[in-house]
């Protein structure tokens, strides 16, 4: 498993801005794919990372979230997308054609559900619209009342 599959989703986005504002200093090379940083974040001091891409769980970093834990936090991604820069284009690239994807289902489900509830009989609606209201979520049913003025 990579590095990237280790760290939670919150810590690969915080660490790919952090990468972008370029706030890993001193990145160097101790050995064939393990790499020490000094990484700026909120503390006043640098945090101090060592990433090992063969062993992500191995990496270190002194940050609250990850000292003396087998965590990939933020820093630890933004140092190996500094030392793989083009790891990180791939990765914004994979999100944006997910989003596409994304996206395209969406309207073409959006294009179904509206092609079907056009051929829907007047009582079918009816009875799938009480259903959305009763079953769904109450402030669906409030928003409802208030719109069509049903409060009294």
């Amino acid at each position: 498993m990579g590095l990237l599959e280790c760290a939670s989703g919150v810590s690969v986005w915080r660490g790919y801005d952090y990468y972008n504002e370029k706030k890993v200093k001193n990145l160097t090379e101790t050995a064939s794919g393990v790499f020490t940083a000094d990484v700026i974040g909120t503390a006043s001091e640098p945090y101090v990372v060592e990433v090992d891409v063969a062993h992500p769980r191995k990496s270190t970093c002194n940050c609250p979230h990850a000292d003396g834990k087998r965590i990939v936090c933020k820093h630890m991604v933004a140092t190996y997308f500094t030392a793989y820069p083009e790891e990180a284009v791939r990765f914004y690239r994979e999100y944006l054609k997910a989003q596409e994807e994304a996206e395209q289902y969406e309207e073409k489900l959006y294009d179904r559900v509206q092609e079907y509830v056009g051929h829907m009989k007047k009582n079918e609606l009816q009875q799938a619209l009480l259903e959305l209201l009763f079953d769904g979520p109450e402030w669906q049913f409030e928003r409802f009342v208030r719109d069509h003025d049903l409060d009294e």
